[in-house]
Formats: structure tokens, sequence, C-alpha cells
């Protein structure tokens, strides 16, 4: 079907109603599968239908949850740290900021260098590193500042004096297949994972020192939107990328499943419609006995978790220290991960199907006047 021609003649409303969620205990009194940012909603007695030349169309009203998942999580926080020294000839691993909510960029860049340095400590001559600078200073998003980031290491010995650290390469990496923290440091996205040499950040060394800088703006999340989806069949488009983070589809626009785009807040994540017109969806299917609703981020992974975290049900919390996961898996299911929403739904006629018409049937004739004229045989004798 072309875009440019419309596949509706003509609507008119010729039912409608609304519709209720609240996922908080949706496994416990609803479909076991259900859980707090993924629910199933069977409609059981209660099915909806459209009959000939009308369909379904759902539109969001109102969407309520309290935004208990970080600014800075997994799909956000991890960077990639190689390098020779001579007291290691090669190294790599991942360097993480830490997980949390950070009020402004001077503390996510305090926490970058804090990690960087504790990491090349373990692969440098030096005991440990100083932070001798750490910017951006500022403590406010809306002081006059460049936002970028710019951090000093110096190595120091056991008694704190100044030494060689005797790092020969180092390179802080920001990978696409690690996330976004291009976007949280102001560095270069590395989309070529066999590029060693590649710097997603200015790296400068010195005997003594390291300093890192970065080439844009920092920022203190980077998706600022959480987005309803609606699993049924429908006619929603959007582009690729946001519907998987590794680039699987080889188009820019495809169907989409997409329902809403919520701005987040800092407690939390609500909207309420004004005109009731603006996120919609008109489903495929003419009966309706079951809906899915899931919450995402932009690349259509769950709140918090990556691509492979699919049933991992902890978007942010507690955090083992040794393992680097979480203490709990449970809070969408038994937590405060949940939301709830009214759903309105219309049964929208578009056009008048034109049907066949034909006579009725005559009424059966009574039994006495359908029987037929009985022919008794004469036995082969002639009639006359």
């Amino acid at each position: 079907m072309s875009l440019q021609r419309s596949r509706y003649e003509g609507q008119q409303i010729v039912n409608s109603f609304n519709l209720f969620l609240d996922t908080e205990k949706a496994s416990v009194v609803g479909d076991k599968q259900s859980e707090g940012d993924d629910c199933h909603v069977h409609f059981s007695g209660q099915t909806i239908e459209a009959g000939d030349g009308e369909f379904i169309k759902l539109s969001l009203l109102n969407f309520t949850m309290f935004n208990n998942n970080y600014m800075i999580n997994i799909n956000n926080s991890r960077f990639n740290v190689r390098g020779t020294s001579s007291t290691t000839p090669a190294f790599l691993n991942v360097v993480n900021i830490d997980k949390k909510n950070y009020g402004n960029l001077k503390d996510i860049a305090t926490s970058f260098a804090t990690n960087l340095a504790a990491y090349l400590a373990t692969k440098s001559a030096a005991v440990s590193f100083e932070l001798t600078t750490v910017k951006p200073v500022s403590t406010s998003m809306s002081v006059t500042d460049d936002r970028l980031l710019d951090i000093t290491l110096t190595a120091k010995n056991g008694s704190g004096t100044t030494i060689a650290h005797q790092i020969s390469e180092l390179h802080v990496q920001c990978q696409e297949a690690e996330g976004d923290c291009y976007t949280i440091l102001g560095g270069i996205r590395q989309d070529d994972s066999t590029d060693t040499t590649f710097d997603s950040l200015k790296i400068t060394i010195t005997a003594n020192a390291i300093r890192v800088q970065g080439y844009f703006p920092m920022q203190r999340l980077s998706d600022p939107y959480v987005y309803l989806r609606c699993n049924n069949a429908q006619n929603g488009l959007a582009m690729s990328v946001l519907n998987n983070d590794v680039g699987r589809h080889n188009a820019d626009i495809i169907n989409s499943d997409i329902m809403a785009k919520l701005i987040k807040d800092v407690e939390y994540i609500t909207y309420d419609s004004s005109t009731g017109e603006e996120f919609f969806l008109n489903l495929q299917q003419r009966k309706l006995a079951n809906l899915r609703f899931s919450l995402t981020d932009s690349k259509g992974r769950k709140l918090g978790r990556t691509s492979g975290q699919k049933d991992l049900g902890t978007a942010a919390g507690l955090i083992n220290a040794t393992t680097d996961t979480f203490e709990s898996n449970l809070q969408n299911t038994q937590g405060n991960l949940s939301f709830t929403a009214v759903i309105r739904v219309d049964i929208i006629r578009n056009k008048m199907p034109q049907k066949l018409e034909t006579a009725a049937l005559p009424p059966p004739l009574p039994a006495r006047k359908a029987q037929s004229t009985l022919v008794w045989s004469d036995y082969g004798n002639p009639k006359h």
C-alpha cells in the first residue's frame, strides 16, 4: 500500500471505551509471564471485535511510573582501556563509570577519572594516580561552562612522591558494541572494534602524568526517553535504529511496535494526552483477545539492561562489588519497576463494504405437499 494513498475513506467511531492498566502485580493476578515492564493482557470473555469495514485503534491517554532506573547504567557506562607499559606489555579491559544518577557533570568526570586511575595503577609502575585536574568544575548545568571533559592523572609511589608511570601507549575506546558511553564523555564512537589504535578521547602522555580530554560537550544521560511498545501487529513505522542497537536491519524505515515515547523526569516518567491523538496505533487484526505492552530504551533494549539481558529483571539497584551484578533480579516482578496507563480503545468504521445480495430462499412446503406422486408398477401389463 502506498503511503500517499489513504487506506481510510472515512472514519466514524462506532464504539469506544477505556482500558486501565496497572502492572505492579501483573504476574500474581494475571498472566504468570507478565512483568512490571513487560505486561501480557488477556481479555478472556471481554474479547474486542471489529466488524466488516471496521478496525481497532488504541490511543495512549495517560502513563505514570516512578523513574527507578539510573541515568548512568550498563548501556552508557562502559569503555575499553588498551595500552602497554614496562610492567604489563599489553593490557586491555573494560572500565566503568559508576552506575547511578548524577546531579552534575563534575561528578561523572570524577567517577570516570577515579576508576580509570585505579585501573591504570594495576598496569603501571605507579602505586596510585592522583587526580590532579578534573573538569568540568561546575556543579550546575546552567552556569557558563564548555562542559568538556579534561582530567589529569599524576603517578605516585607509596609515599606520595611523583614518579614515572612507565606507560608508553594508552587508548580509551568507546566501542559501539559496549553502548553509548561516548555520548556521556563527549567522545568519538568506535564502530570498528578491530582498530586497536583508535582513540575516543584525546590522550596526552608525559613521563609522570596522563591527560585525557573529551572532543565534545559531556551530558548526564544518553537517552532521555522511555519507549512504550505494543507487540500486536499494527501500522507504525520507525527508523531501524529504534528497534535494535546493532544494525540488524538493512533499511532506514521498518514496521515498528512503538506506541509512544515518554520523557524522563527526575522522579517520575509521566504523560498526559492533551488531545487523545498524539500517540496511537491502528491494529491489523479485527479480533482482539490479548495485548502485550513493554518498556524499552530508544534501541529496543530493556531499561538498564543490554540486548543480551532479556531475562534480567532488574534495571537498577544494589550491585555485588565482586561480580558486578545485581544482588536481586526481581525488580520487575516483586520490586518497584512497573507502570500504570490508560488506553482508549476505539472501534472505527472506515468504509461500508458492498455485499452480494440474492433473493431469499422460499420457506419449505408442508410435509403433505412436499411429497411426490406415487407410481405403482403394473408388472409389465399393458396400460390399456
